[in-house]
């Protein structure tokens, strides 16, 4: 747990019985849970961002000729990190890049499509939005 120097006192005559939780742990766990970045792709658990694809995919044509299927999600990397974010009033995010499958009678092509910039959660639990950590 990153404390950056501050030091926990006690002044209560009982000794503390079991240490404080970290709770931005938690934060930064759910956060890790709902991108699944540290999985490959094709093995990614049907949770968080992944279920919100696959929920709304496929998309078919209503003569059912055509199909617009979802193949996977791509975080990039961020431009700065977020301490230069924060000093030059930008948004800490990274590029996300989604895979379709669009189906046809006669082929399928597959393309990569730039979908926006997806904020990045900071190592304490927070996000740079503007240059403002929230």
């Amino acid at each position: 747990m990153p404390t950056h120097g501050i030091q926990r006192q006690n002044f209560g005559r009982i000794r503390e019985v079991i240490s404080p939780p970290n709770l931005i742990e938690v934060q930064l766990n759910s956060y890790r849970e709902f991108l699944q970045l540290d999985l490959d792709p094709k093995k990614r658990k049907n949770i968080g961002l992944q279920a919100v694809f696959n929920e709304v995919f496929p998309i078919e044509s209503y003569d059912g000729r055509t199909e617009l299927k979802y193949d996977h999600y791509d975080v990039g990397e961020a431009k700065m990190g977020w301490l230069e974010c924060l000093r030059e009033g930008l948004t800490y995010s990274a590029p996300l890049h989604v895979t379709f499958q669009l189906r046809t009678e006669e082929e399928t092509k597959e393309e990569k499509v730039y979908m926006g910039e997806l904020p990045l959660m900071t190592p304490q639990g927070t996000f740079v939005i503007n240059g403002a950590e929230r």
